[in-house]
């Protein structure tokens, strides 16, 4: 896993130097997205530059429309109306018990039959209709709702991106290109798995959550385990990696609290 994070992020990298260099000599000045405001920052050059580790709540929720912005340029999300109400209804149930009141919570269903669940920043959440079909129930999909609702409360996509040698490389005292930001986002939430930490923490989260908004929290273990027994290998399990570890642990923490 290690290796693919490295290929992706150096051809990342290529590109992004290779702009970098053409930004440097003032032949290019992107034109920012009539749709969406900008993140804010320093501007040089025609060119919008935000800092990283000082983005602002408002700079988070910009930063997830531009990221969605990208998602639908690559995927077709559900238009059944009564599907949407669904998804809709229980996500804004969990993230009302959640601690992050100041994202404006926004949950997804994306026509992919691939069983997975996504979350980015500022309120941002996906999942495919082939999780939809396998959840036996509302809890279970008020569980992985939850999860991903926890991967926001976290900041765990920025925190990611700050992390990243690729930022590291690309940060400067201007900050770094906006579209540079959205390009590693977008890498980061939907290419890459979250690590191990980042999955124990966003289910600490997501079964308090889940709690509080009245749902059963042996939904989180049980949907865990349903897909960890299946014939096929969900991406689901690959992406939200550490499956029996992250079970057993959930295990415990519903039993010390009964």
């Amino acid at each position: 896993m290690f290796h693919k994070l490295r290929k992706y992020l150096s051809l990342l990298l290529a590109f992004l130097l290779g702009l970098g260099t053409v930004l440097g000599v003032g032949l290019f000045t992107p034109t920012p997205s009539p749709a969406l405001p900008p993140l804010g920052g320093l501007l040089l050059n025609g060119v919008q530059y935000i800092q990283l580790s000082h983005l602002s709540t408002k700079q988070k929720i910009e930063l997830g429309q531009q990221v969605h912005k990208q998602l639908l340029s690559k995927y077709k999300l559900d238009n059944d109306p009564e599907t949407n109400a669904y998804v809709s209804r229980v996500g804004k149930r969990v993230a009302a018990a959640s601690d992050c009141p100041q994202y404006p919570f926004h949950y997804y269903v994306v026509e992919d039959r691939n069983i997975n669940a996504f979350a980015t920043t500022g309120g941002n959440v996906y999942v495919n209709k082939g999780l939809l079909k396998a959840a036996d129930n509302e809890d279970q999909l008020a569980a992985v709702l939850a999860h991903e609702t926890g991967h926001n409360c976290d900041n765990d996509l920025v925190n990611k991106m700050k992390q990243s040698d690729l930022a590291q490389g690309l940060a400067s005292v201007t900050g770094v290109d906006q579209s540079a930001v959205a390009g590693l986002a977008y890498k980061l939430a939907f290419e890459l798995p979250n690590s191990r930490q980042d999955e124990y923490n966003a289910d600490a989260q997501g079964l308090k959550y889940i709690e509080k908004a009245g749902y059963d929290r042996n939904a989180m273990p049980a949907f865990l385990k349903k897909l960890l027994n299946s014939s096929s290998s969900p991406a689901f399990l690959s992406d939200h990696p550490g499956t029996k570890e992250r079970i057993a642990v959930l295990q415990k923490k519903i039993a010390a609290s009964q």
